[in-house]
């Protein structure tokens, strides 16, 4: 998507503030002959800075922090995925014995 496209999807998004996000770099579209290019990622982080800012009037100043730790999230469910995958894929016997000793860590640390 190029910069007008993102402007007309995001209709209270101005073309200021979508200068003013890519320079501090919390959307990084990637450049193309035509200019910055933007994706569907780019696309709702740009929609979540809106709401941010416009509807719960987050200030600039904390929008990092918040961008990092959804980021931080999202990369976790991914290794939780990956991790269940493997899992997964080395049968019952291991998941048991998985499952089996996170409960006795648990316990441990509840202990």
């Amino acid at each position: 998507m190029t910069e007008a496209e993102i402007l007309d999807r995001i209709g209270r998004l101005s073309a200021e503030r979508l200068t003013l996000c890519v320079t501090r770099a919390w959307v990084r579209p990637r450049l193309s002959e035509a200019g910055p290019a933007y994706d569907e990622t780019d696309l709702a982080r740009l929609r979540l800075i809106v709401e941010l800012t416009e509807d719960m009037e987050v200030n600039d100043e904390a929008v990092p922090l918040i961008l990092g730790l959804i980021d931080e999230v999202s990369a976790l469910r991914r290794r939780i995925r990956a991790l269940d995958a493997a899992l997964g894929a080395e049968g019952p016997a291991v998941c048991d014995a998985v499952i089996a000793r996170l409960q006795a860590l648990h316990d441990d640390a509840t202990a």
